[in-house]
């Protein structure tokens, strides 16, 4: 059976395959090692990228970058205990 975007996105988190480099209140910058390639991937107000082929904002390197992401509210207000969603 062939492993799904969430599947792989997943086991690349829990296989220490994503690096955060910088972390603030409003973006979030990494990189994922893939299956044979490095791919550079950010989270901000505008969205999120990856620099894989993929022309999906649901790539497993994406998902790996956002498991580790505190979901954003509506309107950007604090979140649990006090601490700023993007």
């Amino acid at each position: 059976m062939r492993e799904n975007a969430e599947a792989k996105g997943r086991r690349y988190l829990t296989e220490g395959r994503l690096l955060i480099h910088t972390v603030s209140d409003r973006y979030i910058v990494g990189e994922v090692r893939g299956d044979g390639e490095v791919h550079h991937v950010t989270g901000d107000e505008g969205g999120w990228s990856c620099s894989c082929p993929a022309t999906s904002e649901h790539c497993a390197h994406l998902i790996a970058l956002r498991l580790v992401c505190i979901r954003p509210l509506p309107l950007g207000g604090p979140g649990p205990e006090g601490v700023r969603s993007w």
